[in-house]
């Protein structure tokens, strides 16, 4: 079987940028154009924590990379897939204060993808 070709990962056409950015109090905000609102938790997919944390490993850290994932993917399967190696690979390492792209998450999960065989949707 051939190897697919390696291709940028970046947002479909149409698409507008969307940034989410973390503050105190695990306070996650999502932006897009002029609209802000507050991350949705998606405890309805799994439920670690009812709050979000980054910076190390924990269930907030679980649930913030869950909800980050499904809510950039627009796919919660696909979500819930990566959200472990999502997590080990990115929300561990964010500072205090962050912000993160929707194009840079669609890039983490097709290289998590890529490097664990996992199909693609």
């Amino acid at each position: 079987m051939a190897e697919s070709p390696d291709i940028e990962w970046v947002l479909p056409y149409g698409f507008k940028e969307r940034f989410y950015s973390g503050g105190l109090n695990g306070q996650v905000t999502v932006r897009e154009a002029a609209d802000r609102r507050p991350l949705d938790g998606r405890t309805d997919l799994h439920n670690y924590s009812t709050t979000f944390d980054w910076g190390h490993d924990s269930a907030g850290a679980a649930q913030l990379s869950l909800a980050l994932l499904s809510d950039a993917l627009s796919n919660d399967a696909r979500a819930q897939l990566l959200y472990h190696h999502f997590k080990r690979r990115v929300i561990v390492d964010l500072p205090t204060r962050w912000t993160i792209t929707r194009s840079r998450i669609l890039a983490h999960a097709r290289m998590i993808e890529r490097n664990f065989n996992f199909p693609t949707s």
